[in-house]
């Protein structure tokens, strides 16, 4: 998925001017000591993301859904999201606020350990010990049916969900 952040614009103008003080301000304190300018340019940018706040962020445009219908959405964006007012999160369903349409999703799977061989949300615990008690108690001596995950299940730390398919096909782009 491709979005644009739509920001605060009295914010995004003092982001602008504390991002140019700070990057003048650093220019020059390099300079001073001598730092090579194939290194400031670099040196700079990672300094001032770290120092200068962004400005506030007030919604999204979706540019595009991609391919896929299936969207993985991030605990952290979620989260960051639901607090902005951008997604609500209901049950079984993510509402993404764009700036033109809400986008709804229906939620296959949610952050925690899942079983590979019945499908079934599993105990959420710090180590997986409840995960590997549900795979003795339930699927002893029977292969994961991933080989590339032998334990028989899987913490997915996202969101599994699927798009709404008119709404897919009309912000995908080339529809």
């Amino acid at each position: 998925m491709l979005m644009s952040r739509i920001y605060d614009e009295a914010d995004l103008a003092r982001y602008k001017t504390d991002r140019a003080d700070a990057e003048a301000k650093w220019r020059k304190m390099l300079q001073d000591i001598n730092v090579p300018d194939s290194l400031m340019e670099t040196f700079v940018k990672q300094v001032c993301d770290n120092v200068v706040t962004l400005p506030k962020m007030v919604g999204i445009d979706v540019i595009d859904t991609g391919f896929s219908q299936e969207q993985n959405f991030a605990t952290s964006l979620v989260t960051d999201f639901v607090s902005l007012g951008i997604m609500e999160l209901k049950g079984k369903h993510i509402t993404l606020k764009s700036s033109k349409d809400k986008l709804k999703y229906t939620i296959l799977r949610e952050p925690g350990r899942w079983c590979l061989h019945c499908g079934e949300k599993l105990s959420d615990d710090q180590n997986g010990e409840m995960a590997r008690l549900h795979i003795a108690m339930n699927h002893k001596g029977v292969a994961s049916p991933d080989p590339n995950t032998p334990s028989g299940y899987e913490w997915l730390t996202y969101f599994e969900c699927v798009l709404d398919e008119s709404q897919h096909n009309r912000y995908r782009k080339g529809a």
